[in-house]
C-alpha cells in the first residue's frame, strides 16, 4: 500500500512513530487513539506545567513541533471579551517527569478528511506511563468541555462560542397554564427531582419535549427557560446547526460530554431535535434518551428539545416512557384573549383601541402570525405616509396574509438553523418558511419559533 492509499489516521501514525525513533530511538512506546481535546490549545493555556497526574507523575509542558502530514491550523473561540485559540490540528510533544526521570509523548491529529469536520488524533506513549497519559487526558477533556458558571449560553456546534438571551419570562405570551406548568417542571426537578433520581441510582437527567406547528413560540420559551437557569446559576448548553456540519450526532456527543463535566446543574436545549434523527445516528440518539448513554452529571441535567414536526420522530420516541419524560404541547392561539395580548405587544406604540376589532380573526392563527401582520401594517402605512395604522389597514394586512397561508405562499423568508443564521446565513439546514431559530440579539427575539 502505498502513502495515497492509506487512511489519515495511518499516515499519521507512520509519521509518529519516524518521529519516535528519530527522536528516542529503539525506547519502547504504545500507539494509542487519544482525545482531540489534547492539541486543543484552551486545554494547553488551561493546564499549568507542575500540574501533578497519577502516580507522582507532573506535566512540565507542551511544544509545537514540525509534522509534514498536517498544516497546523486552529478555530477561534471567545470565552469572555478576549479571542483565544482553540480546537487545534498538529503535531505536539507534551513533557512529564516522575521521580524515576522525565518522559515525552508524542501527539498528532487531523480532520479525517476534507467532507469530515472530525479529528483523528493518535499518541504514542511510554508503557509504563499510560495512567499519568489518561488522567492527562481527562483533564484535557474537562479544560475544554467544563463551562463556567456565567451569564451566557454555551453554544456547541455554532459560529459563536456564547450568546446572552434577552427574554424575560413575561415577554412570552403563551396560556399562563403552560408556562407555569414548564416553569415549575424545570424548578421542581433541581430543587427536589435531583435528589429522587439519585435515591432510585437514576442518573438526574430529565426530557422535556416541546411539538406545536411552527410559530407557536417554543424558541421564545427556550429562549425565556435560558434566561431563568441563568438568573439561578445554572449552566446552560445549547446544540446550534450553524455551522458546516448542521445537524449531527457528533455535536449531541459533545454537548452531553459538557453536561456530565460541567459540575453545576445544566440546562441542554436541542431545537429541531427531529433533523438529528438521520438513519445513521437514530440507534445512537435512542440510547441517549433511554438512559443508556445519558449524562451522569450529579448536579442534575434538564433536556428541553422541541420539534415542529413529530411525526417525523419515530413512534419509540414519543409512546417509550422514559425517552421522553414529558411532551408539553404549544398550541395556535386558542382564545382571544391571548389574541389580544399578542396583537397589543406587537403593535406597540401604535396600538390603538379600535385595532380590538381583528382580534377574532386571530383565534387559531400562531404567534408568528400575529407578528407579521403587525410588522406589515406598519410597514404599510409607514410607505402609504400614515402617521398611524387605522384599523383598515390592519385589517387590510390580516387579509393579505391570511390569502398567502390559504394559497400556500410563505408567510415568513427560509432562512436556516443557528445562532447566525441571521447574520451571516452560514447554516447548513434550511428550515421551512415559518420555522426560527434560536433568537440571535437582534429584532427577531421578539418573534415566536
Amino acid at each position: 500500500m502505498n502513502q495515497a492509499q492509506m487512511m489519515r489516521y495511518e499516515r499519521l501514525a507512520v509519521w509518529a512513530q519516524a518521529e519516535w525513533q528519530r527522536r528516542y530511538g529503539d525506547s519502547a512506546y504504545k500507539l494509542l487513539w487519544t482525545s482531540e481535546s489534547c492539541g486543543n490549545q484552551l486545554a494547553q493555556s488551561r493546564i499549568k506545567p507542575r500540574r501533578r497526574l497519577k502516580g507522582s507523575v507532573y506535566y512540565t509542558g507542551v511544544e509545537q513541533i514540525p509534522c509534514g502530514e498536517v498544516i497546523s491550523i486552529s478555530e477561534y473561540v471567545i470565552p469572555g471579551r478576549k479571542v483565544v485559540l482553540g480546537e487545534t490540528v498538529g503535531a505536539f510533544r507534551f513533557s512529564f517527569i516522575h521521580t524515576s526521570g522525565a518522559f515525552d509523548v508524542l501527539y498528532v491529529s487531523s480532520y479525517y478528511r476534507d467532507d469530515d469536520p472530525n479529528i483523528v488524533s493518535v499518541a504514542l506513549i511510554p508503557p509504563d506511563r499510560l495512567d499519568a497519559w489518561v488522567n492527562f487526558e481527562a483533564l484535557c477533556n474537562e479544560a475544554v468541555r467544563r463551562p463556567t458558571r456565567r451569564q451566557d449560553v454555551y453554544i456547541v456546534g455554532g459560529t459563536n462560542a456564547y450568546f446572552k438571551p434577552t427574554v424575560d419570562w413575561d415577554e412570552v405570551i403563551l396560556p399562563n397554564s403552560i408556562k407555569d406548568d414548564l416553569r415549575s417542571d424545570m424548578e421542581a426537578f433541581f430543587k427536589d427531582g435531583v435528589k429522587i433520581y439519585r435515591e432510585l441510582n437514576l442518573a438526574p437527567f430529565r426530557k422535556l419535549l416541546l411539538v406545536g406547528p411552527p410559530g407557536t413560540g417554543k424558541t421564545m420559551l427556550c429562549s425565556a427557560m435560558a434566561k431563568l437557569a441563568l438568573q439561578k446559576k445554572r449552566v446552560v448548553v445549547y446544540v446550534s446547526g450553524a455551522d458546516d456540519d448542521g445537524a449531527s450526532f457528533h455535536k449531541i456527543h459533545h454537548a452531553l460530554n459538557v453536561v456530565a463535566t460541567a459540575g453545576y446543574p445544566v440546562l441542554l436545549i436541542v431545537e429541531e431535535i427531529d433533523v438529528y434523527l438521520r438513519k445513521d445516528d437514530k440507534a445512537r440518539i435512542l440510547n441517549v434518551l433511554d438512559g443508556l448513554e445519558s449524562p451522569n452529571n450529579g448536579r442534575g441535567a434538564l433536556l428541553l428539545a422541541t420539534t415542529n414536526y413529530p411525526e417525523v420522530i419515530d413512534e419509540r420516541i414519543a409512546k417509550r416512557p422514559g425517552r421522553m419524560d414529558r411532551i408539553i404541547t404549544i398550541p395556535t392561539i386558542q382564545d382571544e384573549d391571548v389574541a389580544f395580548e399578542m396583537l397589543h405587544h406587537y403593535m406597540g406604540a401604535q396600538w390603538h383601541e379600535e385595532h380590538a376589532a381583528v382580534v377574532p380573526f386571530l383565534v387559531g392563527q400562531t404567534g408568528a402570525f400575529v407578528r407579521e401582520i403587525a410588522l406589515h401594517a406598519r410597514m404599510l402605512a409607514a410607505h402609504n405616509h400614515q402617521r398611524a395604522v387605522d384599523l383598515n389597514t390592519l385589517q387590510q394586512s390580516v387579509d393579505s396574509l391570511s390569502n398567502q397561508l390559504r394559497t400556500g405562499d410563505n408567510l415568513l423568508p427560509r432562512r436556516n438553523i443557528g445562532f447566525e443564521a441571521d447574520n451571516n446565513g452560514s447554516g447548513s439546514y434550511d428550515v421551512p418558511e415559518e420555522e426560527e431559530s434560536f433568537p440571535v440579539g437582534s429584532a427577531s427575539e421578539d418573534g415566536l419559533d
